[in-house]
Order: C-alpha cells, then sequence, then structure tokens
C-alpha cells in the first residue's frame, strides 16, 4: 500500500494559497498541490524542463521568486542558472476545483531550444493515466531511472490520472491545454524511478525542424488548466472530447475518401548490442564490431537514421528515433519501451556482425503486431531469399535509404502499391518483389540530421583528443576512391557515388552546432573529407569569415591528394587533428586492395601534418591481398617510425557485399560465414596463401603490443 503525503502546514504556509479544499505551495523545486490536506503531487510538483545542448535542466535547479501573492493568485519568476532566460508563472484558483496556470518565457538573447516539457509529478496513488485517446496503467516504480510509457507525436488536449489506491481515492488529476490547438505540443507519461514518490505526465514542445529559434523578448509557453473531477468521470469525457476533434482534425470533410490518409506512427531504432561484456558499435560506423579497451568510448553518430527521422519529421510523419547503444537500453528495457510507444512501424538499422542478435529481438516485437523495416549495411537482407525465410520482416530498404523510407511511409499512409518505392523488398501475395534502385540523390536535399532527442553528450569520435562534448558531421556523402574492402561505398551507396555539400550549408550547421548547442569542437566523419582543393579553401575562408577558427575541428582525410598549402589553410581554420587511413606500408599490398594510394607523397603529408602541430591518428589494417608475417612486421614498424599521436590496427574484415569478400570466397579463403564472427578486432574469419586467421590475430595483437611499449617508453623519457 502506498502512503497519502499529507500537508504539513506550518514548514511552508509563507508560500501557501488556498481556496476551499484547494491548496498550493511554492517551495525550492516547485509548486505542490493539495485537495483535502492530502498532497495530489509527489517529488518536485509542477516543474518546466529545458533541453538545449542535447542536456537538460529544469526549474527545481532555478531561483524561485514569489512576485504576487494574494489568497487565490500566485506569480512566480523562475530565474534559470544555466540559461539566459526567466519564465513567469501566473497561478490561480477558479471556483474552488480548478487551477489556471500559464508560462511565461523572457529570453535575455537568442536563444535556440531543442524542447521544453511542462511536467507534473503526481502521487504514486495514482494508477491509471489518460490523453484523452489512449489509457494505460502505470507499473510498480522501476530501478532503471524513469520509463517512457507514452510520448504522443499527435494532438491531445488533456492528459490526466485517476483511479487512486491507498487509504481512501484522490481525485482525478487532469492537465487541459487552453484555446485551440496549439503548434508542437504534445502530451507523454513517464513512469516513476524506483528513489521518486512520483509518476509524471505533461505536455512535450517539440519542433520538427530540430530546433527553436527564441529571440530577446517574452512569449506565451503553456496555457493550460488542472481540473479535479470526481474518479474517471471528467478524464472519459475528455477522452470522447478529444477522440472527436481529432476525427475533425484527421477526416476533413472536403477530402475524398479515397484521398484520406492514415496516421501512422513510425520508430527509428539503433537496437541494443552487446555479448560477452562488450558493447557493440553499429549505426554510423563503417567497421561495425564489438569494442575493445582501446577505443576510450568511442561511438558514431547514427547519420542515416537521424537524417531519416529528420526527413520523416519536415513531411508530416509522426516519427521518432531511438539510439539503444548510446543510451545504455538493455535488451528487456527496450523491447517494453517499443512496446509502449504504440507505434505501426519500426525501422531498424542493422549490420553484418550484429545480423543474428538483431532478428532475435525483432522476431520478438514483431509478436506485438509491430511491422519490421529493415535497412542498413548488411548485403543479407538485400536478397529476395532472406524475406522468404523470415517471415516476421515486412519490408527491406537497400542502400541509402532516407528517402526510400519516406516514400514507403508515403504509400503505406495512402494505401498505395509499393512499386514505385525505389530500393525496396517486399511481398505481394505469394511472390517477393525486389524494386530497382533509386539514382543517387543530391545529400543537400536533406535537412540536418535529427539530434534533439537523441544523447549526443554519448557521441565520441574525437581523434587527437577535440574538446568535448564534440559533435559529428558530414560535408559530404561517398568516395571515389576504390578500396575493394570499404563497406559503404559498395553497399551503402551502390558504387562510388560522391556528393559534396554546398560549403554555406555546411559551415551554417557547423556555426549552429557551435554557438547555438555550444558543442566545443566538431569532427567531420565523411568517407573523405579533403576532396576537391578549391572546395577545401572555400570551406577554410567561410570558417574564418564566421568566426570560427577558434572552434578546433578534424577530418578523415586521405594523405596523398592533402597538399601545403591546403593543410595550412586548414590549420588557420582551427583544424586540430586528422585521421589517415594507410592500411600498411606496403604499396604492392595498397595497390593490390585497389586502394592505389601514393605511400611516398602519403607519408610525407603525414610529417607535414605533425609539424603544424596537427594531430594525427593513423589507420592500419592487415589482412590485404599479399599479405605476409614480415609485411606485417614492416607495417608494425612503419607505423611506429611516423609516431602519430593515436593509432589503430584491425583485422581487414570482408563484408559480404564487397568486392573483397566475393575474390577471397571465390579462392577458398573466407573461413567463416557465420556473421557475428564479423568483428576485425578479435578474430579473423579468412586466411591468405601464406598466413591463417591466427596469424592475423597475433599480428594485430603484436601491433597494439607494440605501440603501447613505444608510448610508455615516450612517457618515461
Amino acid at each position: 500500500m502506498i502512503a497519502k503525503q499529507k500537508y504539513a502546514r506550518g514548514n511552508i504556509s509563507d508560500n501557501i494559497i488556498g481556496s476551499g479544499a484547494l491548496k498550493i505551495a511554492v517551495h525550492s523545486q516547485g509548486i505542490k498541490i493539495f485537495f483535502n490536506g492530502d498532497e495530489l503531487t509527489g517529488g518536485r510538483g509542477l516543474s518546466v524542463g529545458i533541453n538545449t545542448l542535447g542536456l537538460w535542466t529544469d526549474s527545481s535547479r532555478a531561483d524561485w521568486q514569489i512576485l504576487e501573492r494574494k489568497s487565490d493568485v500566485l506569480k512566480i519568476k523562475v530565474i534559470f542558472k544555466e540559461l539566459p532566460l526567466r519564465l513567469i508563472w501566473d497561478i490561480k484558483i477558479i471556483e474552488d476545483k480548478r487551477i489556471s496556470w500559464q508560462i511565461d518565457i523572457v529570453t535575455e538573447e537568442i536563444l535556440f531550444i531543442d524542447e521544453i516539457r511542462i511536467t507534473c509529478s503526481l502521487s504514486l496513488c495514482y494508477a491509471m493515466w489518460s490523453d484523452g485517446r489512449r489509457r494505460g496503467k502505470f507499473s510498480y516504480p522501476s530501478n532503471s531511472g524513469r520509463q517512457d510509457i507514452y510520448f504522443s507525436d499527435v494532438f491531445s488536449s488533456s492528459v490526466g490520472v485517476d483511479v487512486s489506491s491507498g487509504d481512501g481515492p484522490l481525485p482525478a488529476f487532469i492537465l487541459e491545454l487552453n484555446g485551440n490547438k496549439p503548434n508542437n505540443l504534445f502530451p507523454f507519461v513517464q513512469n516513476s524511478p524506483y528513489d521518486s514518490n512520483s509518476h509524471f505526465i505533461g505536455f512535450r514542445k517539440v519542433s520538427s525542424r530540430d530546433r527553436f529559434n527564441y529571440a530577446v523578448g517574452r512569449y506565451c509557453l503553456f496555457s493550460g488548466v488542472i481540473t479535479f473531477p470526481e474518479q474517471g468521470h471528467l478524464l472519459d469525457r475528455a477522452a470522447e472530447n478529444t477522440d472527436k476533434s481529432l476525427k475533425m482534425d484527421l477526416m476533413p470533410e472536403d477530402i475524398p475518401e479515397k484521398r484520406k490518409k492514415r496516421n501512422v506512427k513510425v520508430l527509428l531504432a539503433n537496437l541494443p548490442w552487446e555479448k560477452d561484456g562488450k558493447g557493440g558499435v553499429r549505426a554510423g560506423s563503417r567497421w561495425p564490431h564489438l569494442r575493445d579497451d582501446t577505443e576510450e568510448g568511442y561511438l558514431p553518430f547514427p547519420f542515416f537514421l537521424a537524417y531519416a527521422a529528420a526527413l520523416l519529421m519536415e513531411n508530416g510523419i509522426n516519427a521518432s528515433i531511438i539510439d539503444a547503444i548510446a543510451s545504455d537500453i538493455k535488451e528487456k528495457d527496450f523491447i517494453a519501451v517499443v512496446l509502449a510507444r504504440g507505434i505501426d512501424y519500426l525501422v531498424v538499422e542493422t549490420s553484418v556482425p550484429s545480423f543474428y542478435y538483431d532478428l532475435n529481438i525483432l522476431k520478438k516485437i514483431s509478436k506485438s503486431g509491430i511491422s519490421i523495416i529493415l535497412c542498413g549495411p548488411c548485403s543479407e537482407s538485400y536478397r529476395q531469399e532472406f524475406l522468404r525465410e523470415n517471415s516476421f520482416i515486412d519490408f527491406v530498404l537497400c542502400g541509402e535509404y532516407e528517402y526510400m523510407l519516406l516514400e514507403l511511409i508515403l504509400s503505406l499512409q495512402q494505401d498505395m502499391e509499393f512499386s514505385k518505392v525505389s530500393g525496396l523488398i517486399y511481398r505481394k501475395e505469394d511472390k517477393v518483389i525486389k524494386n530497382s534502385l533509386p539514382s543517387p540523390f543530391a545529400i543537400d536535399t536533406l535537412p540536418w540530421p535529427h539530434r534533439s532527442t537523441l544523447p549526443m553528450e554519448r557521441y565520441i569520435d574525437n581523434p587527437g583528443h577535440i574538446p568535448y562534448p564534440s559533435v559529428q558531421m558530414l560535408a559530404s556523402r561517398g568516395c571515389p576512391f576504390g578500396c575493394n574492402f570499404c563497406l559503404w561505398p559498395q553497399v551503402m551507396y551502390q558504387g562510388n557515388h560522391y556528393r559534396a555539400r554546398r560549403i554555406k550549408d555546411v559551415v551554417d550547421e557547423m556555426e549552429f552546432l557551435v554557438k547555438v548547442r555550444k558543442f566545443k569542437s566538431v569532427y567531420f566523419d565523411d568517407d573523405t573529407f579533403n576532396i576537391g582543393k578549391e572546395r577545401m579553401l572555400n570551406f577554410c575562408r567561410e570558417v574564418k569569415r564566421r568566426g570560427l577558427q577558434s572552434i578546433p575541428w578534424a577530418i578523415m582525410a586521405r594523405a596523398d591528394i592533402m597538399d601545403e598549402e591546403t593543410l595550412l589553410h586548414m590549420k588557420e581554420a582551427g583544424l586540430a587533428a586528422v585521421k589517415y587511413g594507410i592500411e600498411s606500408s606496403s604499396q604492392k599490398l595498397i595497390n593490390a586492395c585497389e586502394k592505389n594510394m601514393d605511400l611516398k607523397k602519403a607519408e610525407k603529408m603525414i610529417l607535414f601534418t605533425k609539424s603544424l602541430d596537427i594531430k594525427t591518428h593513423l589507420t592500419f589494417t592487415f589482412g590485404l591481398p599479399g599479405e605476409t608475417k614480415s609485411t606485417i612486421e614492416k607495417t608494425i614498424d612503419y607505423a611506429l617510425k611516423l609516431k602519430p599521436y593515436s593509432v589503430q590496427f584491425s583485422i581487414v574484415t570482408p563484408f559480404p557485399g564487397t568486392k573483397y569478400f566475393e575474390e577471397l570466397d571465390t579462392k577458398g579463403l573466407i573461413l567463416n560465414k557465420s556473421w557475428d564472427c564479423y568483428d576485425g578486432n578479435y578474430k579473423s574469419v579468412i586466411k591468405l596463401d601464406c598466413l591463417d586467421g591466427e596469424d592475423l590475430e597475433m599480428g594485430r595483437v603484436k601491433a597494439y603490443s607494440s605501440w603501447k611499449s613505444k608510448v610508455t617508453a615516450a612517457e618515461k623519457s
């Protein structure tokens, strides 16, 4: 039995207003509400949370000042310590049984905000919730923090709780919006963490454009009414009224029946992935794998998922995104969250080494009736046989899937045929059909990737230890070079389709991220950033023209197409670190894998980069065509001789769908086709004419051991 909190009059009597059975008290973290002496709220009570850098702050950490207090009126100023803004709360008791609650936001300088939550923390005595469209039960408090029960992206004018338990009923508690349908306000419900004494309901203010821009001034943020009907009565009536208004909104009379759209709800996800205590790297990585201790928390940003989410939202699709790896959501909790969201379609980016793991999770989720859309750089799912063999997968998208997904969802909304959805594999009656791939699209047509609801502080790829928090960006997509082992160009892009963004738009995004979102550095994770000398010089000029040269940035680049003039300009514009993919010290091996990089010029530019105090991160891989024990030894010596700031050694992973996989498979040199072994950190799945898999594994171990010994010796000297 959950005990109710009684009103302790003596503790906070100076900050109380009341009328009839209602009492409202101001405390240091929020507003408490009491009814007949029983507290309806819990924890902080009424509060406001604001997300600006992918990080949250809330009114519990602000300074509170009472501007006006009458018997039934409170006016409060809430001054945020971490942001240049304040809130003005106007609270009034109406007819002893309703509370008017209005919040104005006052900004002191231009402010960009990702999300705002108007939150009511309520007593654990409440057992049921409703947003007027759906109704459900709160589960018992969990020890895993707040649990998202319902995050709607469809308008509803109310959200509330009722059906109390304990030593006597509490009145229902309903938060309703005033006036007509407000823009970007949607209800949410959360379950209590174990160490709290409250459930959470309220409204989220979110933008489909990934941010709100508030100029200096005062704006109405929220206007609502809190009511306390008898148990269930008004909550049920609110549900009935809201359903009617939704039907009016979704099915206007002037739209012919055949053109009506179904309102579908889409969730995009980077699934959990953990094996033997090691966390996986999947979405956003050209080398999906299980991390080891050398990677220092490395986690790439899920670019394709984030771009796809932004594109769906921009086109009015009810879409949201979860990165379970970045958010450290375990499989069981992830499935619970997905089922609680009430979604129609789950979009998942898979990979080769996580393939079996992913399918196992998706099979469990599909049993709930949720349709599964699979995408990502795993060519095994691109076979028509895959859909025949896995009935729980509904659709597969092949390659760059942002526009494919938009076309598919629009077709599903309008009950249209799928024949025009490029790159789609689907079932029609007893057949599996694979549509032709589209031509490469101009990436400038994509909106900026969605970031506002992702845990941006968790994404770490900062070569040279550029300042944290660091953000990852793309200035181009694709690569014109022909490395036979490289995954994204061959599987995701389906060819060497290189496309660069407009420099102005790139620097616009960079400026927004560092000036508004307050990231301290930027890493450009392009396949090859430094293509086109004049483009590079224009980029540097624009960065300096905006005054951004004090912001450190880093790039993934090709050493032999770099030149001294470009590097000098990059240094002046703030370049702090470069990742160069070298692969081997043997020019013969470089040519054999079709990288065709000029090693002598590459070495010259690496040394010049270092001379400018630009930190270098070099990557090497063992297992290229023609590799021997001798070439491995020479590559290790070469890496130590170049003295980079940091280094990466891996085992070549010939992912299916790449040219190198086909070459090795034809020669019978693939040792294992169990895809979860295609990792590149711990196990080799290939052998070569002069080496077996264990030789490659030992080569990697020796490389890191030699590197560690050299670093330790340098630190002691």
